[in-house]
């Protein structure tokens, strides 16, 4: 009894012996950070530029405005005269406005992206690749299992393209409202989620075709009603923008696992300082869309 009693206060006497710890996040001067997701859709394209800031910060990050931006299309990285200027909109957004049908440019084209702020050069370049065939929507009745209602759930049938290393990001509008969460966002890589599965144009597989349902705060996947409209898009993504997006959700989504959490890394981006070479804080990805909905009727 008396060793068991010693036990109980011992561990009692460890469980409240705790410290709070303060570490340094190592932030000093804030950097630019540069959003640039344009796609070929005949819409207004926005790139959006903050700066970067402290890991503790909670608040929104400070705006870039007064930059120039410009994107030309480029061959071996050279500029052509075939240019699309960005207008300063405020709160750090640049946005070019396409005339009626008019696109910024077709599959297999190279883009260039200029950044002008102060005396600092930044630029990156890019390639507008293929995105996915897309085939249908298609509802389908589920019962009740672990994790997942009894109830009807959509499900994307899409193909990838013959040919090793492509990427796909999927964004879906449940009535239309986009489903931005972490866990409501698909990058694909040959139909299957990583690289090194060595498939190749096949239908997407089934995690993935299940992916464009609405998920509750829990991450289970909510069943649709009658008049639902499922809106899907499927952009496709170079290499850099690909990984840039898988370390970012891993980033997002972190702090869940306790012991196991990954350590907090910036997204290794494709946009570099033009007089020092250095990596700048971002990503720039030129995406063609393929897209495709449908409602739920009785």
């Amino acid at each position: 009894m008396k060793k068991l009693l010693l036990l109980l206060a011992l561990s009692f006497s460890l469980f409240h012996c705790t410290d709070l710890v303060d570490l340094p996040s190592r932030f000093e001067e804030p950097e630019l950070v540069v959003e640039a997701w344009l796609t070929n859709k005949s819409e207004p394209q926005t790139i959006l530029l903050t700066e970067s800031q402290d890991y503790y910060a909670n608040r929104l990050p400070t705006p870039v405005t007064g930059a120039q931006v410009i994107v030309c299309e480029t061959v071996d990285a050279t500029p052509t005269s075939n240019c699309f200027v960005f207008e300063d909109e405020g709160e750090g957004r640049y946005v070019w406005t396409p005339a009626p049908g008019e696109t910024i440019g077709e599959v297999g084209t190279e883009f260039g992206l200029g950044v002008q702020r102060g005396e600092e050069q930044y630029t990156s370049v890019t390639t507008m690749n293929r995105t996915a065939i897309i085939d249908s929507i298609s509802f389908q009745f589920e019962e009740a299992s672990i994790g997942n209602d009894e109830g009807i759930y959509a499900q994307l049938y899409a193909r990838d393209q013959v040919g090793i290393g492509d990427a796909y990001l999927i964004r879906t509008r449940i009535n239309d409202t986009l489903l931005l969460r972490p866990f409501e966002l698909s990058s694909v890589y040959d139909a299957t989620f990583d690289p090194g599965t060595e498939t190749d144009g096949i239908t997407f597989i089934f995690p993935i075709r299940f992916s464009i349902n609405k998920l509750d705060d829990d991450g289970a996947p909510i069943p649709l009603v009658e008049g639902d409209k499922v809106e899907v898009e499927v952009w496709s993504l170079s290499q850099e923008a690909f990984f840039f997006l898988n370390v970012a959700g891993d980033q997002i989504v972190n702090g869940g696992s306790g012991l196991f959490d990954i350590p907090v890394v910036s997204s290794p981006g494709n946009v570099f300082n033009v007089d020092s070479g250095e990596r700048a804080l971002g990503v720039f990805n030129v995406a063609a869309v393929a897209a495709a909905e449908r409602t739920l009727e009785e």
